[in-house]
């Protein structure tokens, strides 16, 4: 599983201006799981057919569920779209460094007067302050107006702070809403961001979320209570994504994860093969577990 998505030219057309090729944002990527064109009952290649060994009363349930999506207006897609944009670039901290050394809490406050402050700590010794503003567009207005201020006759910086503790979640059900996504992950600690995200065609879930908390322990403790668990017949992956390498553009995964193929798919070229008739992957990786699951780009 990638610690943060990759991308490559979509076969949806109408989707194109949203996936735009590029390496990894993580070098232990593994894949993320994105099965929006995946349909793996599609009688037009027999080989890519679950067995009937496959077929059990759970995994057949959430395959009616994932294809049994209901169509959506072009209004309800582009909300859902917009409200992934949102919070996306809802990044809410930013860090002012070079302050003088006397700076206070107070004058910090009065130097953001104008803008709605969540949270406000300043570091005496370092002459920084950290500050949590009531949205990312506030954030942003704020490093505009005053990266390179002169106060006190020392010149400020100003940026978003780094962050490291955004997830992605990956291998959830289609069906899931953001509300279950919030539900999921808000037993954790405070959010900063969450959102899933959606195919710009038929606006329903790629299958993958992102979350980041408000702080790096809270993050890591969902990380080791979600990785792994068992969402119905689905298992869930996390991992931790690079924020600084991450783009809208770069959220539209082009990686499958594909399970229950027949075992007489044993290597990668096996894999490349039975899927040439459709698009011949740049990448394909088998690996093998008690069940057989295959990566493919």
């Amino acid at each position: 599983m990638a610690a943060a998505v990759n991308t490559a030219a979509s076969d949806e057309r109408t989707d194109t201006e949203h996936r735009l090729a590029s390496r990894p944002l993580n070098e232990k990527y593994d894949s993320v799981v994105d099965q929006e064109n995946w349909n793996p009952g599609d009688r037009r290649y027999p080989e890519l057919v679950p067995s009937e060994e496959d077929t059990t009363p759970g995994r057949e349930s959430q395959r009616r569920v994932d294809e049994d999506l209901t169509s959506l207006s072009p209004e309800e897609i582009e909300s859902r779209l917009e409200r992934t944009r949102r919070e996306f670039y809802n990044r809410r901290k930013i860090i002012i460094k070079n302050l003088p050394s006397d700076i206070s809490n107070q004058e910090v406050h009065e130097l953001l007067g104008s803008y709605d402050l969540k949270y406000c700590f300043v570091d005496k010794y370092k002459g920084t302050a950290f500050v949590t503003l009531l949205n990312g567009e506030q954030a942003q207005s704020a490093i505009k107006e005053f990266h390179q201020y002169v106060l006190r006759d020392r010149e400020i910086s100003v940026q978003l702070q780094p962050t490291d503790a955004l997830l992605c979640i990956a291998n959830l059900p289609r069906a899931f809403t953001q509300q279950q996504f919030e539900e999921l992950v808000r037993p954790f600690g405070n959010l900063e961001r969450c959102f899933l995200v959606y195919s710009a065609t038929t606006g329903h879930s790629k299958g993958y979320g992102f979350v980041e908390y408000m702080k790096k322990d809270s993050a890591a403790r969902a990380k080791s209570e979600l990785l792994g668990k068992q969402l119905g017949s689905r298992m869930l992956y996390v991992h931790w994504t690079e924020v600084g390498s991450l783009t809208y553009l770069l959220l539209h995964s082009k990686c499958l994860c594909v399970d229950r193929l027949p075992q007489s798919l044993l290597t990668a070229q096996d894999l490349r093969n039975a899927l040439a008739d459709t698009h011949t992957p740049v990448f394909c990786q088998v690996r093998f577990y008690h069940t057989q699951s295959h990566y493919c780009k």
